[in-house]
């Protein structure tokens, strides 16, 4: 493991923040494009006439332009390979540009929409994409590599991409919850200490909706825990037509809509758009660290509750990026910042891995705590709440070799802890650890 040192803010649900050797960071963004190249009727009356793809094309380049993202996932794109191939070849690679790279279209469910994923091949490889087949639609998992300067040594770091879209409405917060069991059942499974993202439109109305609560919370899955990067920031809590959270919202860009128009109508209103990271990613100990603050919602200024984005002014992004954001769809993406540690190799891997483990796991009053002592010395053990408060310290001398300490952990409340092992020598790792 890295020799960081750990900065903790304690403010409510903060972040690790680690110093940096990285020199590069990604840009992840998340749109739902509004029915792109599919046309139909019913919930959403959307045709060539009112949804129109060249128009879209246009707004896309320009908010591509302004972004910048090197992982683009989406929702509502239509499910035809076809239109992904003109996709890429009219919206990310043209003008000399020919480093975005996909997937072929997997459609367990046959809808005629799904989600899919853009990368910048430049610094990033697809190793793996499973399609969940989830209700309505499939959710899809892309297991991405990262190309940083070791990857010729054999060192992978990996990024485990989910994009996901439950159904819409009130009064299908089980169904909600139902899928995004079925995916974190895979990242338990397959994923339990990697990088993993998962966004999409969620179409939650709020915090206390039980498909949020299975994402951030850990009695379900003890081994991952999903965080909400606005969490310190007052984002997270009952944000449907909540003024409140405001400056957080994604949907919808337009207010008035004409029967028959294809985006919804009533303003910005609700945080249907997310992208959550897995706690490797918000507390900095496996490679990528997300950038503090780098999380929005691109066009939204905080001052247009119940209102379309262009109504009396906005300034939050350039004036031919707000209307497009405006045309393109009836929902704003959302982005964040992703650090790299890209000076990684097998032999400090290796020399700085203390191979800790903690049984049982999930623990009650105690656990013993696994692990080699490179060489004879002091080890510490912190244990810390996620919401940066470090519960206990406690230190003892450790002959060189296999070694087991057990950590007392009575009075604790129930819940999700990260367990520090630090040696005097420099060596340290970061465990995860749920009470019940």
């Amino acid at each position: 493991m890295k020799k960081y040192l750990l900065i903790i803010i304690t403010l409510a649900l903060t972040w690790a923040v680690f110093p940096a050797k990285a020199q590069d960071t990604l840009t992840v963004m998340q749109y739902n494009l509004l029915y792109y190249g599919n046309y139909q009727s019913g919930f959403a009356d959307c045709f060539e006439t009112n949804n129109n793809t060249q128009r879209k094309d246009e707004c896309i380049r320009t908010i591509m332009d302004y972004v910048k993202p090197d992982i683009f996932t989406v929702c509502e794109f239509g499910a035809t390979q076809q239109l992904l191939n003109d996709f890429m070849r009219h919206n990310l690679n043209t003008d000399g540009v020919n480093y975005w790279q996909s997937d072929n279209i997997i459609n367990y469910a046959e809808e005629n929409i799904i989600n899919h994923i853009f990368f910048d091949s430049r610094k990033m490889g697809l190793k793996k994409h499973v399609a969940l087949r989830t209700n309505p639609r499939d959710t899809d998992v892309y297991e991405l590599y990262l190309k940083t300067p070791s990857l010729a040594a054999g060192d992978t770091v990996k990024l485990v991409c989910i994009v996901a879209h439950p159904k819409a409405g009130m009064g299908y917060e089980g169904q909600r919850r139902a899928l995004m069991q079925v995916a974190m059942d895979h990242v338990n499974q397959y994923y339990p200490n990697d990088n993993v993202l998962i966004m999409g439109d969620f179409n939650m109305y709020g915090a206390s909706e039980s498909g949020y609560r299975l994402l951030t919370q850990t009695y379900s899955n003890p081994s991952i825990c999903f965080m909400d990067p606005l969490a310190n920031v007052g984002g997270v809590g009952e944000w449907n037509e909540n003024i409140q959270f405001a400056k957080f919202h994604t949907q919808s860009t337009h207010y008035l809509t004409d029967v028959g128009d294809c985006p919804s109508g009533g303003g910005l209103d609700d945080r249907f758009d997310f992208i959550l990271m897995a706690d490797e990613i918000a507390f900095s100990y496996n490679h990528l660290r997300y950038v503090q603050g780098s999380y929005k919602a691109v066009g939204n200024d905080g001052n247009h509750f119940n209102h379309d984005i262009v109504f009396n002014g906005n300034t939050s992004v350039p004036a031919d990026v707000l209307e497009a954001l405006f045309d393109c769809s009836d929902h704003l993406p959302v982005t964040m910042k992703i650090a790299i540690d890209a000076h990684l190799g097998l032999e400090d891997n290796e020399a700085q891995s203390l191979n800790a483990t903690v049984a049982p796991n999930p623990a009650s009053d105690q656990a013993i705590v696994n692990f080699f002592n490179p060489m004879q010395g002091q080890v510490q053990f912190e244990l810390y709440s996620l919401q940066g408060q470090l519960m206990q310290s406690t230190a003892g001398n450790f002959s060189e070799g296999s070694q087991q300490y057990e950590l007392a952990l009575q009075g604790l409340t129930k819940g999700f802890y990260l367990l520090r092992i630090k040696h005097d020598g420099g060596w340290e790792q970061t465990v995860k650890l749920v009470v019940q």
